[in-house]
């Protein structure tokens, strides 16, 4: 009786002080019809065993020496289809490179010129369900259809020269395409067009951080990031990363999932409205820190950026996937990974790497994720995540 009274007490203590799943430390409130996901620093994997997320990269797409297909310049945009196959657009070539999936290349489609299908600055490449490839000259204001094998199907006009809309991502919808970019006069971030390129509807404004005129020039020339559903519903983040992933129903927020971090503002700026002056300051040592230095029509802005996102996605299983970076020094950036539930409660982050990628463009149907990585040369790199 004895023994079998020890073996409980024993067995007691092994269920009880063992390992033990984390409970989420979170909150969850309604704010004006709004549910506000309140995340803890700490993850709930952060005292799992083994619950780091890692990468595993399986292709790499692009050389420092070699065939003349592998050799990019500038690397703008990177699209995948249906089957796998990707394209590379290279804005300084204006031409795009088509690969298999194992990242043989097939063909090249497109060239300089303004004539239909040629380039002025090949800027962003989309897939429609056809598998046709939709591309976006940022001079021009022009989109391209191509088939395909690489014929050129259609040109549009350029029908973005009295709308002022600077794109930065384009989506394929039952109705027709969104646009996801600042408009110079305004502050709505998607733009609704028909099947004939008639814009129908701007929904969404952008609510400011912390520096109006700082964000109101930056964001054109550095992108958000988001996630069009199939269903409608849109996930957006800033790429001066807030610590907020915002998610819309029906154009209307819907829910704010906000986490708790050591980096509150993600950037600090001056602003100066001398744009000679500041011209001659560039290089005052006081400023040598600074990696940011934008000169616009009458200002100019130098500053830090201490925390930026580089992609926002949802995988097959529902988790949602934030990769950040943030500064160490000008020249040192950790890059690593925010992973939330469905529901938007913070499981973990995990270091990837330093300096690792430029931009995490998108994510084909088997969770595999293309980036753009310009250390040493252009090339597009593959990985997953495991966890």
């Amino acid at each position: 009786m004895k023994k079998l009274l020890l073996m409980i007490i024993v067995l007691s203590l092994f269920v009880f002080c063992g390992p033990q799943k984390a409970e989420w430390q979170g909150t969850i409130e309604e704010v004006d019809g709004v549910t506000i996901i309140k995340n803890p620093k700490e993850g709930i994997w952060d005292s799992k065993e083994n619950g780091d997320v890692t990468i595993s990269q399986e292709l790499k797409i692009g050389q420092l020496d070699g065939p003349e297909e592998f050799l990019f310049v500038n690397i703008a945009d990177v699209a995948v289809n249906s089957r796998g196959d990707i394209y590379v657009a290279d804005s300084r070539l204006n031409e795009i490179r088509k690969f298999d999936k194992d990242g043989e290349y097939l063909l090249t489609i497109g060239r300089p010129g303004q004539g239909p299908g040629e380039f002025q600055s090949v800027s962003i490449l989309s897939m429609n369900s056809r598998d046709d490839l939709i591309v976006f000259d940022g001079r021009s204001g022009r989109i391209s259809f191509f088939s395909d094998d690489g014929n050129h199907i259609s040109t549009t006009q350029n029908f973005l020269a009295d709308l002022s809309i600077a794109p930065s991502k384009i989506f394929v919808t039952e109705k027709g395409y969104v646009f996801f970019g600042k408009p110079f006069d305004g502050l709505k971030l998607f733009h609704e067009f028909d099947q004939d390129w008639n814009l129908t509807e701007s929904t969404i404004d952008y609510e400011f951080i912390d520096n109006r005129e700082f964000e109101e020039v930056s964001l054109i020339f550095y992108p958000d990031y988001c996630i069009f559903q199939k269903n409608g519903n849109i996930l957006y983040t800033k790429y001066y990363y807030d610590n907020q992933i915002f998610v819309y129903k029906n154009r209307e927020l819907e829910k704010i999932i906000r986490k708790e971090a050591d980096i509150i503002k993600p950037y600090e700026i001056i602003v100066f409205h001398d744009v000679n002056k500041a011209v001659n300051l560039q290089s005052d040592p006081k400023y040598r820190d600074y990696d940011i230095k934008l000169f616009g029509r009458g200002i100019a802005f130098f500053g830090k950026s201490f925390q930026n996102s580089h992609g926002l996605f949802q995988l097959a299983d529902g988790h949602i996937v934030n990769f950040i970076s943030t500064r160490k020094s000008k020249d040192l950036r950790e890059f690593g990974v925010e992973l939330y539930d469905s529901e938007g409660r913070f499981l973990k982050y995990s270091k990837l790497g330093e300096n690792l990628f430029s931009d995490v463009r998108c994510k084909d149907s088997s969770d595999l994720f293309y980036a753009i990585d310009r250390k040493e040369y252009p090339k597009v790199m593959t990985f997953r995540l495991e966890y």
